[in-house]
Parts: structure tokens; C-alpha cells; sequence
């Protein structure tokens, strides 16, 4: 069984740590597993392919902002991914994140379409089901067709133009037009959503994100790593990690009144910090901007020492962040949107009301001075490694791959 994964990035980050992951474990459980993605470094991983170029990823994303027309260039760069598929024949394609300027969507769609490959397609966000928008908020246009965007100036933007109706009816068309093709949503949350939307006849089964729990994200000594980066064994540390924070979504005025909240009781580390919004942090002498990290050691050893990690997203599907420091035994703080909540019951930490900044302030206080209830780092560590590990996520793909693979054969039969 041969299986293509397609993703804008590899193993950089969200989406594209766990397209790695699960590409790594195929590999060692013998099937052969292929990756394509359009953005990002190139690795020299075998099997792994960069169809993309940054000069198509800036020239689409313009004409995107421009017109308002999401998934609709980069077609030189989406041909030489169908060329691909071509040369490589898989038995299954397996879709995550198809929105980041790499990809002529349409096009794919109608190859695929055409030919009736089987597919798995992994939602990391609402985009699939939506007009434009990753995360629709408040909005429920979706659910009956788009227009009138409220949002069209978050990600992926267009300056001028709404076209978030006609781009649904679109997707619509498009997505569903192939039966032959299995859902995956990692929180419960989603998979809700998702049978609001035109997916609503289509299967679609909750997956959990997996991570490597075995030889990256587990507890390291906490007291060796406060004295490597020179912090004291009294001192309580808050940590948020989000690549630049530039994102409003991501919450970096709610991490910022966090700190002013916690002046005298916490130092508050952030990496990823965008230093281009260094201006926010005057007077915050509790802060400690740190730029992004893509070196996975030195992020353990960041999550396994903090007290608490904080994640006050304002739309989240299940952060892959909040498994890393879980994993590395530390409970996490956010707001109660999309699957966050599932992530941290059962004492994996705590979830507060969206935008509640006193509430927010005070559920940090509580789990940072080990309120009762809180699993302890140990507790914390072994829970996410049976619930998320690398290998059980892998395991439950494989079974989906399989369904899908023995449906085909049938057919051809």
C-alpha cells in the first residue's frame, strides 16, 4: 500500500510536525509513505518531496490579497504535484492543510476527482467547509453559504473583494463531488462543526494528534534546565510559544495583561515572539521574548521547566503546542475554544471563558501553585503518552488507510 501525504509545509510546525510524524512512523511500520508539500526548507528525507517555489507562494498570496480569490493560482506549482502523483501512483492520498498560497485547488481537485482516488482528509482548521476563513469565530454563514464576510481580513486575507460566497459554492462542488474519501477531525469539537457543513453525508472520525512522546517531548530534569538558561529553582514560569504571534488569533494582548497581572509572581517567557511588536512589552519587566524555535531539544527543555504553558487562542482546533508541553509534564491554561478544553480535562490543566482576562489570570495562579486536582508532571507526562502518542495515531490512520485501500480493491475486482 502506497500512501501520498500533501501539506503546505514538512516539520515546521502544527499541521506539518504531525504530517512528519505520521510519515516517520508509516515508514517504520513498512508502508510506503511519500510526502508533497509546497512550502518551507528543503529536507533531504526520503520519499519527502518540495513541489513549491517561495517566488509562487509570494506571487499567489498577492493576487490572493488582490482579487479576494483563495486556492486559485500557483497552477506551475500544483502541475508539477500532479506530475508526481502520477509518477508515484498512490493507493491513497492523504490531504491536510490545502490553504497557504501553494496550491491551485481546483486543479487537484478535478485530477483527483477524475481519476477517483481514495482519500483521507485531515481538518486542522474549518477552512475545508468555509468560504475564506481558517477559523469563522462567531459567524455561522457557513453552514447555508458564505458571503458578507466578517472576517475578511484574517487569514488568508483579501484587501478588497468578497468572493467568500462564490469560493463556497465552489468547494462545495468540488469536495463532494469524489464519495470515495474519509474525514478526520483530531478534537470532537470539529467533527461537530463538520457535519454542520456540506461534509455532513460524508464519514468523518476523530483522530487525536500525535506527537513524539518517546525520543522528543517528554520530561527533562526541571532544575538542570532553569540553570541552563539561568532562571532560579524559586522562580514560577509562565510559557506561550506561537510562531511570531502575529496572528491576533493566536491572543498576544491576552498573554501580554497576563504578565501585567502577574508582575510580582511570575516571569512570563514567549517564543516566537515577533520582535517587530517589541514596542508592546515597554514596561513588562516580567517578559522574556525569545524568537521562534524550530530546534525541538531546546523546546522540551523550555516546556519541561515552565510551571504552566498558556495558550489564549481565541479559535483552536487542538494544539499540537499544548500535547508538546503536556507531554513534557507540564499542565497547560487557556481560553475554552474549539478542542482545547478536550485537551486539558481530566487535570491536564484548565480552560476559562474566551477573552475573560481576570478569569484567565487567576486559572494560571491556581495551576502554577499546584491546585488540587492538577495531575503532577509525571501523572501529566504518562496520560499524554498513551493518549497521544506518535504510535497510536499512526496505528488509527493505518486502519482508515486499510478501509479504504480494501473498498478500491473490491471495486477493481
Amino acid at each position: 500500500m502506497k500512501v501520498l501525504q500533501i501539506n503546505s509545509h514538512y516539520d515546521q510546525g502544527g499541521a506539518a510536525r504531525i504530517v512528519a510524524t505520521l510519515h516517520r512512523q508509516l515508514q517504520k511500520k513498512g508502508i510506503d509513505s511519500y510526502v508533497a508539500y509546497g512550502r518551507g526548507k528543503k529536507t533531504k528525507e526520503e520519499h519527502v518531496y518540495k513541489f513549491g517555489s517561495e517566488a509562487g507562494v509570494y506571487a499567489s498570496a498577492l493576487c490572493s490579497r488582490m482579487s479576494g480569490w483563495n486556492g486559485y493560482f500557483n497552477a506551475i506549482a500544483t502541475g508539477k504535484l500532479i506530475g508526481f502523483i502520477k509518477q508515484i501512483q498512490p493507493d491513497i492520498i492523504h490531504m491536510h492543510v490545502l490553504h497557504g498560497y501553494y496550491l491551485h485547488v481546483p486543479m487537484l481537485f478535478h485530477y483527483i476527482n477524475k481519476n477517483n482516488i481514495p482519500c483521507v482528509w485531515t481538518f486542522h482548521d474549518c477552512h475545508a467547509f468555509v468560504g475564506n476563513c481558517g477559523y469563522f469565530f462567531d459567524c455561522r454563514s457557513w453552514e447555508s453559504g458564505c458571503g458578507n464576510c466578517p472576517y475578511l481580513r484574517n487569514y488568508p486575507v483579501s484587501r478588497w473583494f468578497d468572493q467568500t460566497r462564490e469560493m463556497w459554492q465552489q468547494k462545495k462542488e468540488l469536495f463532494t463531488k469524489n464519495t470515495n474519501k474519509l474525514l478526520v477531525t483530531p478534537s470532537k469539537w470539529l467533527k461537530e462543526e463538520t457535519a454542520k457543513s456540506f461534509f455532513k453525508d460524508f464519514e468523518c472520525v476523530t483522530i487525536a494528534n500525535g506527537i513524539d512522546t518517546e525520543q522528543t517531548f517528554y520530561p527533562r530534569n526541571k532544575a538542570e534546565c532553569r540553570k541552563k538558561y539561568g532562571y532560579a529553582d524559586h522562580e514560577k514560569l509562565v510559557l506561550g510559544v506561537a510562531a511570531g504571534y502575529r496572528d491576533e488569533r493566536k491572543g498576544a494582548e491576552y498573554i501580554l495583561q497576563l504578565a501585567k497581572d502577574l508582575e510580582k509572581e511570575a516571569k512570563v517567557i514567549l517564543i516566537g515572539w515577533n520582535h517587530e511588536k517589541n514596542h508592546m512589552l515597554k514596561g513588562l519587566n516580567n517578559v522574556v521574548a525569545l524568537k521562534n524555535t524550530k530546534d525541538k531539544e531546546v523546546l522540551a527543555e523550555y516546556y519541561s521547566m515552565a510551571d504552566v504553558f498558556v495558550i489564549p487562542s481565541l479559535a483552536e482546533n487542538y494544539a499540537t503546542t499544548s500535547l508538546e508541553a503536556m507531554a513534557c509534564g507540564t499542565p497547560v491554561v487557556g481560553f475554552d475554544v474549539g478542542g482545547i478544553g478536550e485537551q486539558v480535562a481530566e487535570g491536564k490543566g484548565k480552560v476559562v471563558p474566551v477573552g475573560n482576562r481576570g478569569a484567565f489570570a487567576e486559572a494560571v495562579r491556581e495551576v502554577m501553585n499546584q491546585s488540587e486536582g492538577i495531575l503532577s508532571g509525571e501523572q501529566l507526562a504518562a496520560t499524554v503518552g498513551l493518549e497521544n502518542s506518535a504510535e497510536r495515531m499512526a496505528q488509527q490512520y493505518e486502519e482508515l488507510y486499510l478501509r479504504l485501500y480494501e473498498r478500491r480493491t473490491r471495486v477493481k475486482e
